[in-house]
């Protein structure tokens, strides 16, 4: 293997994980976007930025599979290239993001969680008063006794 081939591959491999930072920069600013949306309660906007999450899904998927490409390539040469320092930091820059990417995740499922829970008590308390309601219209000439004098 040539130290030539090991430079244009590790070249590579951070041309593409400085792609992939910023991609995951852009996912965190679009999942923080979602917190603010689920947190005063701005439900029309809320499915917009759920099928910009669902494409940012694909991209991933598409991210691991030219990380598996450069790879399975050459194995030995991609460990060499991977061994350089200004790889080593930007994986573990993506890291710390994918971290904090799914902590905010973990956050917003907590919001939406509370908000179908609330939500499933108002629709039960409507109901209920529905239900009292239909009761009150269904005998209007019965005189109710509540204390004997009347």
């Amino acid at each position: 293997m040539e130290y030539k081939h090991v430079v244009e591959l590790e070249n590579r491999l951070i041309s593409l994980l400085k792609e992939e930072y910023n991609f995951y920069q852009s996912l965190y600013i679009l999942i923080d976007k979602q917190k603010d949306l689920l947190k005063y309660d701005r439900d029309q906007k809320i499915l917009t930025v759920y099928d910009e999450i669902q494409s940012m899904h694909k991209r991933i998927t598409e991210s691991e599979q030219k990380i598996a490409e450069l790879r399975n390539g050459n194995r030995k040469l991609f460990n060499l290239a991977a061994t350089s320092p200004e790889v080593r930091k930007l994986v573990n820059s993506i890291s710390t993001l994918i971290k904090k990417n799914l902590s905010m995740i973990k956050e917003n499922e907590e919001f939406a969680n509370e908000r179908y829970t609330r939500i499933k008590e108002e629709l039960e308390s409507l109901r209920n008063s529905q239900n009292l309601g239909q009761y009150h219209v269904d005998e209007p000439d019965k005189v109710r006794i509540l204390d004997r004098k009347g």
